[in-house]
């Protein structure tokens, strides 16, 4: 079993997206639970789509079989073919990510090799060990033309968006997705983080209804079916399960907040800090919510997680990144610079 956890210690851009380079080469200083704030279109986006490509390194697929590369390209909107030139900055030939992980220097160079074909080189240490030529076709589908020492087994990774959460829409699915990656073990974190909040959960059960397996919520004295629960233990739910499906690695968590009540806020807060403390994952969230910050900096605080966690502030000017980072009590102090700037 392989016992390795996966840390990534510092970052560095260029030509990326609207990321031309970062001011100071790296943003760095990472800990284990990292949050980006800042306005829109600051780069906060683009700094967990570089992580999310630097970990994710030569295997084929993250831990929900997704494959990286196509899964950048296409998740903010598919425009056709020219949705491939949004990768690079338009100053650019080519877009440059590092990255120290662990002991490993990680560097991932994309081009375009034609209007339909991204070109990938990734190399360890400053040595090239693997190539990848993508085909992108007119309706968003994909193929792997050339690659060298691309490996199949599962970076382990999971990016959290938006459309990811709208992928598993059926309860079922979240839950095979839950047992499949996790087991057991996995299903008592998600069940035991929610009944923190829904005192009353035992559990979660597929049940036969009308020849059909219908997901249902065990309760103290009964059981309901679990479209019937209310929409912030549904969004919770799902969360948890995507959560629970790594173990020492890296979750990406973009905007936990959408879609959140403030009960099932608390919940996706303790459930994040539970995957770092428990699963051993380095988190690395951006957020727009100062009530997110507010919970996750009073959970570091009940679990003694202060000295690991740390804010970083970013801003885009004229396509250099600029960040400041703050410490557990620096971000206390700064509350309300910080809100301020998460309003703009």
């Amino acid at each position: 079993m392989d016992n390795t956890v996966e840390r990534v210690n510092a970052l560095s851009i260029a030509g990326f997206r609207g990321i031309i380079r970062i001011h100071k080469t790296i943003v760095d200083g990472f800990k284990g639970i990292n949050i980006f704030v800042g306005r829109n279109n600051s780069g906060k986006s683009t700094l967990l789509e570089a992580l999310y490509l630097l970990v994710s390194r030569n295997s084929i697929s993250d831990i929900l079989g997704r494959f990286p590369l196509g899964y950048v390209v296409k998740r903010r909107g598919w425009f056709g073919l020219g949705s491939l030139k949004g990768i690079i900055h338009n100053r650019f030939n080519k877009a440059t990510l590092s990255a120290k992980i662990n002991k490993t220097s990680i560097d991932t160079e994309i081009q375009l090799s034609r209007e339909d074909t991204i070109k990938c080189t990734i190399s360890k240490d400053g040595k090239p060990f693997t190539r990848i030529m993508v085909e992108f076709h007119q309706n968003g589908d994909h193929s792997i033309i050339s690659s060298k020492k691309l490996t199949g087994l599962k970076a382990n990774v999971v990016f959290i968006d938006w459309n990811i959460m709208r992928s598993y829409g059926e309860p079922e699915d979240v839950y095979s997705l839950l047992l499949e990656s996790g087991g057991s073990e996995a299903e008592e974190y998600v069940v035991k983080t929610l009944k923190g909040i829904y005192r009353d959960l035992r559990g979660f059960k597929p049940l036969k209804s009308n020849n059909k397996w219908v997901l249902y919520a065990v309760l103290t004295d009964y059981s309901i079916p679990f479209y019937l629960l209310g929409d912030g233990l549904r969004a919770a739910f799902t969360y948890l399960a995507l959560l629970g499906s790594v173990k020492k690695g890296i979750v990406l968590a973009e905007e936990p907040e959408l879609h959140q009540h403030r009960s099932s806020m608390e919940v996706v807060a303790e459930a994040i800090i539970k995957s770092n403390t428990d699963h051993r994952n380095q988190i690395f969230l951006s957020t727009h919510s100062i009530e997110l910050i507010d919970i996750i900096l009073d959970k570091a605080d009940k679990y003694g997680l202060e000295d690991d966690l740390a804010i970083f502030r970013v801003s885009l000017k004229n396509g250099v990144l600029h960040y400041r980072k703050y410490s557990y009590s620096e971000a206390l102090e700064s509350r309300r610079e910080l809100e301020l700037d998460l309003r703009g």
